[in-house]
């Protein structure tokens, strides 16, 4: 009985030390700390891979590539590349170091422990490439007006970059801001984009980025879409039946996100023939003054640009000063200064230009100016009438008035003579004239209401005046008798 006791004792005994030690062996399996996780970096600068393990013990890391190329074990490197290595800033981590990452480096990644089976935990790594414009893309080049040029911007980068066209003038131009395209159209090559000038076809497909210069327009498949803050999108830009109004700097910017974008500058000139304009087509000069005489022309390239004068060209001499100013874009200004103007001066001038392109003249007309004599002040006489008067009517001046100087002489608008009515007006006062003197009568014109009193009118009137020149005629007559 005690021996069977002590058996089952010892059974018991061993069935829990068999069950503590594998609950002790089931604790110490190795697992890993992190999830499954992607690696996003730019190509250049250095990926980390993690890879944490809890309860490694005597087990063993590898890392392997896409390719199952051993890469690690351990701490130790395998493969012969110098810009991978283990990196375990904590125990328990594992992690894969990848300097200088290429985009040839993107891939899945697996960390793994030689438990039994195999555990393991993957890494996938994505690269990203900036922006790159090929050596193949096009340079500066000269086109003849109506032809067709062709732009190439070939790009590379990870994701597909975008590219974006631009256009503005030349650096001796006047206008420096960049262009659009302004409108959409349908003709022969099918969706177009098109200026003022300028008729453009693109290529690829477009992406849309922000930017925050003023494009040209943008490309979205293949059909084309004004929209502000976007250029022309595609590799390839056509320009159709190219003009001299579509030369400049054309210039492609390819981004992609990844910063930085990069851009290309391709110079397009344009050969035209000539164009020559005048601001005045008649100018006119005194003689024995000097004028000048000036046209524009646009051209490019520039060739032969002179003024003439009855067929001949006019050079530099005592008579004339010939100077050529360079203005803005292809455009010269051809000045002539005339000196000392004679009779045979005076006549049509030509502006003339050529090129191997074409030639272009335009005439004006240069004319004999006269200015008006001054007008001459005319000198008039008038005759004045000698009255004479009779001895009666001296004598009349003589004698005493009929009114003393205080006396009030009503107003007869009748005409005959004095009368002394009383003459009111609508308002209840008499009107007249008060006059002074026993020679010469000065009569001014008073006004007297119902009191009785006298008021001077401040003015003289028609009558008045009559009376007074009446007067003084008298005197006068009467002095030279």
């Amino acid at each position: 009985m005690e021996v069977s006791i002590i058996l089952k004792l010892t059974a018991l005994n061993a069935l829990c030390f068999l069950g503590i030690l594998s609950k002790d062996i089931m604790a110490l399996e190795p697992s890993f700390d992190v999830p499954i996780v992607n690696i996003t970096v730019v190509a250049g600068k250095t990926a980390v891979l993690p890879c944490s393990i809890d309860s490694l013990g005597d087990f063993k890391v590898v890392w392997t590539d896409r390719w199952s190329t051993l890469l690690t074990y351990g701490n130790r490197r395998i493969i012969n590349d110098d810009r991978i290595m283990i990196e375990r800033p904590h125990t328990k981590d594992w992690n894969l170091h990848i300097r200088d990452v290429h985009y040839s480096d993107q891939g899945n990644y697996i960390c793994q422990i030689n438990t039994l089976p195999i555990k393991t935990n993957s890494v996938f790594l994505h690269v990203l490439v900036p922006p790159t414009i090929l050596d193949s893309s096009s340079t500066d080049l000269t086109a003849k007006e109506g032809d067709k040029v062709t732009l190439t911007c070939n790009v590379t980068g990870i994701p597909r970059p975008t590219v974006q066209w631009f256009r503005k003038p030349h650096a001796d131009s006047r206008d420096q801001h960049k262009e659009r395209v302004k409108t959409t159209i349908h003709g022969q090559y099918g969706n177009q984009l098109s200026d003022d000038h300028c008729l453009y076809t693109v290529s690829h497909r477009a992406y849309e980025v922000e930017t925050t210069s003023v494009p040209i327009a943008t490309i979205i498949g293949h059909d084309p879409v004004v929209n502000n803050g976007v250029g022309i999108n595609g590799e390839i830009l056509i320009i159709h039946n190219i003009s001299r109004y579509c030369d400049g700097i054309y210039e492609c910017v390819a981004f992609n996100d990844v910063p930085p974008a990069v851009n290309r500058v391709i110079s397009v000139m344009v050969e035209f023939p000539p164009e020559v304009w005048l601001d005045n087509r008649r100018m006119g000069q005194s003689r024995g003054k000097e004028t000048i005489l000036e046209c524009k022309v646009t051209a490019f390239p520039q060739g032969v640009t002179v003024w003439r004068y009855q067929g001949q060209d006019l050079i530099n001499s005592d008579k004339y000063r010939v100077e050529v100013y360079q203005d803005r874009g292809h455009m010269v200004i051809l000045s002539v200064r005339i000196v000392n103007l004679t009779r045979e001066d005076f006549g049509q001038y030509s502006c003339f230009a050529s090129n191997g392109f074409g030639m272009d003249e335009e005439t004006m007309t240069l004319y004999e100016f006269i200015p008006a004599s001054k007008a001459q002040p005319v000198v008039t006489t008038t005759t004045v009438p000698i009255l004479s008067t009779t001895v009666s009517k001296r004598n009349r001046l003589l004698r005493p008035s009929i009114y003393d100087d205080k006396e009030f002489v009503p107003y007869n608008p009748s005409g005959n003579g004095h009368n002394p009515g009383n003459d009111s007006l609508s308002d209840g006062q008499l009107f007249g004239f008060k006059c002074t003197g026993a020679i010469v009568r000065i009569c001014a014109q008073y006004s007297m209401n119902n009191s009785g009193t006298t008021r001077h009118t401040g003015m003289y009137n028609s009558a008045t005046l009559l009376i007074t020149l009446i007067c003084v005629l008298d005197v006068f007559c009467f002095l030279r008798s």
